[in-house]
């Protein structure tokens, strides 16, 4: 008796479980294929394929389960959230963008995926060349919810920069390279990296990050000229300093600086005889704009 009581017990979960695995299956298997479906699309227009991002897919999810308990459809969160603010709060901190793309109706990947690669905006969205991640949340109607339609969708895509500690001094010493490859083009002999002026620069990028700051004044008030003096490095004379913000890749931050006259004119000066750069990259406890800060600091050596 005691042995067909715990059999039909176990059946009875058995049956729970398995219905929950039923009822829980269609949604993720919806976002796979729509997954792949997009990334068809992207090989198909000579983009490399999205990364799935499982942080950001259940960001997306949960905007879609916002919008069908709350029977909306939109880009804001119904606390008035935006999609920025919805990837932050999830625990992504390190990215641009996001992109969005909500619906609301048919379940259907292939028909869904058809309709936005028909729209020039919703198109743009899917084979955005500097995205990197794509996040994908489907959630269906229950039965007896309210929810106007059949099925929620949300879609975040976005560039997610993670870099070791090694691979942001690499970044670093890239700008040295990419710098001397202009300067060489333009006549001027190369510059030198100086340990001791990359602290300054990369104590100014972490300064303006982490009081969402942009400029060359720092949050204590200095100039760049105080700054190298401070640091006390014999027989160096302050020469110049760029900044830029929110690039991915050191290649767009010197594309930035040769694109702009002042910032140009440091990085081909041919006084200019060491250079220190410095990366930050937005800190999960920090507010700033942008996803990353670059300083160039230029000195002469005398």
């Amino acid at each position: 008796m005691n042995n067909k009581r715990i059999n039909f017990v176990f059946i009875i979960f058995a049956i729970i479980a398995l219905g929950t695995a039923f009822s829980q299956q269609p949604h993720t298997v919806f976002e796979q294929q729509t997954f792949e479906l997009i990334n068809i699309e992207r090989v198909r227009h000579g983009l490399p394929p999205f990364i799935l991002d499982n942080t950001l897919s259940s960001i997306a999810r949960s905007h879609s389960e916002d919008m069908l308990r709350n029977n909306f459809i939109g880009f804001t969160g119904s606390d008035g959230a935006d999609g920025s603010q919805m990837v932050r709060r999830g625990g992504i901190n390190n990215f641009t963008g996001p992109s969005t793309l909500v619906y609301a109706g048919s379940n259907i990947p292939e028909q869904r995926i058809a309709n936005w690669m028909n729209s020039n905006s919703q198109r743009a969205i899917l084979l955005h060349a500097n995205r990197t991640s794509i996040g994908i949340g489907i959630i269906q109607r229950p039965s007896g919810s309210n929810a106007s339609y059949s099925a929620y969708w949300t879609i975040f895509t976005a560039y997610i920069l993670e870099l070791t500690a090694s691979e942001i001094r690499a970044f670093e010493q890239r700008v040295l390279e990419l710098t001397n490859i202009e300067r060489a083009k333009h006549g001027s002999p190369p510059v030198v990296w100086d340990d001791r002026v990359a602290s300054i620069a990369r104590d100014h990028s972490i300064d303006l990050m982490r009081n969402n700051l942009r400029g060359h004044t720092g949050s204590d008030g200095s100039t760049p000229r105080q700054r190298v003096e401070r640091a006390g490095i014999p027989n160096f004379r302050y020469r110049g300093e760029n900044c830029t913000y929110g690039h991915v890749t050191p290649e767009d931050a010197v594309t930035s600086w040769m694109n702009s006259s002042g910032h140009r004119e440091n990085m081909l000066n041919p006084s200019h005889t060491h250079l220190g750069v410095g990366l930050a990259l937005r800190s999960e406890d920090s507010n700033a704009r942008y996803i990353s800060y670059w300083t160039q600091v230029f000195c002469e050596s005398r």
